[in-house]
């Protein structure tokens, strides 16, 4: 029900004009909401006043927080720390500049030594040359027939005037007399031939004699050490000589023998002869 602000009759609620005075309900409405509205507004802009403030307290709250006479007593404490700390970093560096310019150097002059030519010097001589230039040695023998080389150094490990480090080993390869000698064939010769080729090639011999009837007197017909092998000339080779008992006449035999038994005689104290000088 409306009620009329004029008349005070009741009327419908969906009527727009009161049915005794004939008011227009609808100015009465309007009025009424833009009362309410104004109400709203007045509270909304109340609360936004009072937001506005409270968040302006808290500002200024926040900027009263930290005193201004700590952060000025704070100041001269680390800038004076930092400087310290800031110098011993740069004598730090300067100490450790130094002592890498120390050990390189030294591992400069390490590692930077010249090999000395030693070939053609006595043993004796060249390692006095190695001792001197702080290098180590090592001695490596090598076999020679040339009389001039023996004792003397023939080869080096390290090439004359390269580069190596201290106390680098250097191997000298110093000439030693050839004490080899290679056995020729004999076999098939006469007694004298084989003997005369034996004391040639400074070999020692010793002679046997075989009776056979198939080779020819006083030939060579075998010898102990195979032909072409290398021996030490401290070593005996025997010789086996033919001794031919096949004779149509006694008496050249007998004569024969006879001189072979002189030549044997000989032959044997030649070749013992030869071994005790070599052996000597």
């Amino acid at each position: 029900m409306i009620i009329c602000p004029n008349c005070k009759t009741e009327n419908e609620d969906d009527a727009k004009f009161c049915k005794n005075c004939g008011y227009y309900f609808l100015e009465e409405q309007n009025n009424n909401q833009n009362k309410s509205n104004n109400k709203d507004k007045k509270k909304k802009n109340k609360v936004k006043n009072k937001t506005k403030t409270k968040n302006k307290i808290k500002v200024k709250k926040e900027k009263v927080k930290a005193p201004k006479n700590k952060q000025y007593n704070d100041k001269p404490k680390s800038s004076v720390f930092t400087k310290v700390l800031l110098l011993f970093f740069i004598l730090l560096s300067i100490g450790l500049l130094i002592i890498a310019s120390i050990l390189g150097y030294n591992y400069y002059l390490e590692n930077n030594i010249e090999v000395p030519n030693v070939i053609g010097y006595s043993y004796e001589e060249a390692t006095a040359l190695l001792n001197t230039a702080n290098l180590s040695y090592e001695m490596k023998e090598q076999e020679t027939t040339n009389q001039d080389e023996v004792g003397i150094v023939i080869k080096q490990s390290k090439k004359a005037g390269s580069k190596t480090h201290e106390n680098a080993v250097i191997t000298l390869t110093v000439g030693v007399l050839d004490n080899h000698v290679t056995i020729p064939n004999v076999t098939g010769m006469s007694i004298e031939e084989a003997t005369s080729t034996l004391n040639k090639n400074n070999i020692s011999y010793r002679i046997e004699y075989e009776e056979t009837t198939d080779e020819e007197n006083n030939t060579v017909i075998k010898q102990s050490i195979r032909a072409g092998k290398k021996i030490e000339n401290t070593e005996i080779i025997t010789i086996t000589v033919a001794r031919n008992t096949n004779s149509s006449d006694t008496d050249n035999n007998e004569t024969n023998n006879d001189e072979k038994d002189d030549n044997q005689s000989i032959n044997e104290i030649t070749g013992q002869g030869q071994e005790k000088d070599l052996q000597n």
